[in-house]
């Protein structure tokens, strides 16, 4: 015999997701989101208003807003965009470390699409130690040149 709960509640079912997202997840999933922000470099046009701004829009970073001073990342989308046009000068003129965020986005493009042994960076010079390094050093160096803006050492960006 039915009880009654059991009557009233309708079977569960789980609707599949679309196969679209599917799609998407798995690519993000498997070639990471790398190749998309250096493929953006590339299509975004150069910085506009005198180099504050992206396509017209307005400055994006919370800390900026509420203290005024620069955030230790401060100006690296455009200097990357900069970078990814040619623009090396300027490029620099955003921020310093602009051609290091480049390189890490070539190289960890280059890790993660589907390309022949010959163009991939070598796993034996990645390790995860090298990786740790790699990543404490450029913690270290966004830090320090944050300082030095603050100090009134190093320009901030415009």
């Amino acid at each position: 015999m039915i009880e009654p709960e059991q009557a009233r509640t309708p079977p569960r079912t789980t609707n599949p997701p679309a196969p679209g997202r599917n799609l998407l997840r798995g690519a993000m999933s498997s070639i990471g989101i790398a190749p998309l922000l250096l493929f953006l470099a590339f299509v975004i046009p150069l910085p506009v208003q005198g180099g504050k701004s992206l396509m017209g829009l307005p400055d994006l970073c919370l800390f900026h807003r509420w203290t005024g001073h620069p955030c230790p990342g401060c100006g690296i989308t455009r200097s990357v965009v900069c970078l990814a046009h040619g623009h090396i000068a300027e490029a620099l003129r955003f921020h310093p470390l602009a051609p290091i965020a480049f390189g890490f986005l070539v190289a960890a493009t280059l890790q993660r699409l589907p390309l022949p042994d010959r163009l991939r960076p070598s796993a034996r010079f990645w390790t995860p130690r090298v990786q740790t390094l790699c990543y404490g050093g450029l913690v270290i160096l966004l830090l320090g040149i944050w300082a030095a803006r603050l100090a009134g050492w190093l320009p901030s960006p415009p």
